[in-house]
């Protein structure tokens, strides 16, 4: 049954987010040139891309590849998180110095509890316990299962070498982390989990008491994230430990929402000289993914592209002694991703309708469509409705039946096979007339 579930929605993911997003509809102009070798910013609610630099440069994956084991733990067993499960020994060596939460061997832990360490701390030993238990210690196996998943979720340049990110041959890309993250935010459990500021961990059997797992996503936390903090920040990982006093890039795939509009930012490979807030520990992607996030608020809005109330376009109505023309109105506003700065106005419309419409006509009939186009790029296409009824008048549909009669091609063709059949016919008579009065000639017998 899972397994069914698992398929379901991937095919429901598939669909909804699998027809990628078309180019970057806008040219944007953030307020500070941005450092990361690459980032890819797409609004989820249209799937348009509001920022796009060397997004499909393949980069090291890190910490990120906690994704891809969520995602695979959530795929098969998200009815499962609340089983319990034993932090295995035989990975202790492969995790020394990097248990970020303090997981220790043969303590116990829910699945949902592993989850909290991942996102919350980028706990490696999470990573790898959920792993070698739910693989039966197959870890090869479980790596081919991020593999086969990432594949069906859509990924091009993504490679991923063990559960945890240690290993440096994963590898992944903006775009690829884009559709892993968005694949994984279809899961409520990933959502609220990912959400969280801070978790506390039970007491376990070498804890005597519960502890407090504080997110390395400063933008969380309203208490201590300081100038990074965003309120609509709703989850996201860094590549490495997301604080350091070193050198070396970073990376941070998040998500944020306001008013309405959700975003996916993948910002990779930041330089330290991103973050210039000031903090003795730096945060370099996360740094730029604020900002960003800050420029997208101010700079887009979800907005009405169309106005249901007023007339779109007219066209031309036949058999009707009330009008000569129908009045179109849209089917609906299309609402989309505009600059804040603008309306629905500043997109291209492309109508797409016949010559003209017969009567009767009843108010809503669907009589074409028209095709919104921003910055040449195809946002939607709305069908266009009769704004009124319209009656037919039938003195006017006869006497065009009778003129469409008399000019159409079948009384032409009726018309010259039958002087055909005529000419036909007067040969044969002709010809038959002439023989009948041809003369015979006598025969004389000689005796």
């Amino acid at each position: 049954m899972k397994r069914i579930f698992a398929l379901v929605l991937s095919l429901v993911f598939l669909l909804s987010c699998l027809v990628l997003p078309a180019g970057a509809m806008f040219d944007p102009s953030p307020v500070y040139q941005v450092q990361a070798a690459s980032a890819y910013i797409v609004n989820t609610d249209t799937n348009i891309i509001v920022y796009d630099k060397d997004s499909t440069k393949q980069v090291s994956a890190g910490g990120l590849t906690k994704y891809m084991t969520l995602a695979v733990l959530l795929t098969n067993y998200a009815d499962q998180l609340d089983s319990t499960f034993q932090m295995p020994f035989a990975i202790s060596d492969y995790v020394y110095n990097t248990n970020n939460a303090d997981m220790r061997s043969n303590e116990t832990f829910t699945y949902r509890e592993a989850m909290y360490a991942m996102l919350t701390r980028n706990a490696n030993e999470a990573a790898m316990g959920v792993a070698y238990t739910l693989a039966g210690g197959d870890l090869d196996g479980w790596v081919a299962q991020m593999n086969t998943l990432s594949q069906r979720i859509g990924t091009t340049a993504s490679s991923w070498t063990d559960a945890c990110g240690i290993d440096s041959g994963n590898t992944t890309c903006a775009v690829d982390m884009y559709l892993i993250l968005r694949y994984l935010m279809s899961f409520d459990a990933f959502v609220e989990v990912s959400g969280a500021p801070s978790f506390t961990m039970p007491a376990k059997e070498k804890h005597r008491s519960s502890s407090v797992l504080v997110s390395q996503n400063a933008a969380l936390s309203k208490a201590s994230g300081g100038s990074y903090y965003r309120s609509a920040m709703q989850g996201g990982m860094c590549d490495v430990t997301a604080f350091k006093s070193d050198s070396g890039n970073q990376s941070y795939v998040s998500w944020a929402n306001k008013d309405g509009a959700t975003y996916i930012f993948c910002v990779m490979q930041s330089p330290d000289t991103c973050d210039d807030f000031g903090y003795a520990n730096r945060r370099p992607a996360l740094c730029e993914t604020v900002k960003l996030m800050d420029w997208v608020f101010d700079s887009f809005s979800i907005q009405a592209a169309l106005d249901t109330d007023l007339t779109i376009a007219e066209i031309p109505v036949k058999y009707s002694s009330d009008t000569d023309t129908l009045q179109l109105y849209p089917n609906d506003s299309m609402m989309t991703l505009l600059p804040s700065t603008s309306d629905g106005t500043v997109t291209q419309k492309y109508f797409h309708l016949p010559d003209y419409v017969c009567a009767p006509i009843q108010q809503g009939d669907v009589v074409g469509t028209v095709e919104l186009k921003l910055a040449g790029e195809t946002i939607g296409v709305v069908d266009l409705i009769a704004g009124q009824d319209v009656a037919r008048n039938p003195l006017l549909f006869g006497v065009d039946k009778v003129k469409e009669f008399f000019t159409s091609l079948y009384l032409k063709v009726v018309l010259v096979l039958s002087l055909i059949a005529a000419l036909i016919y007067g040969l044969w008579l002709l010809c038959a007339n002439w023989n009948h009065r041809k003369p015979t000639k006598k025969i004389h017998r000689r005796y």
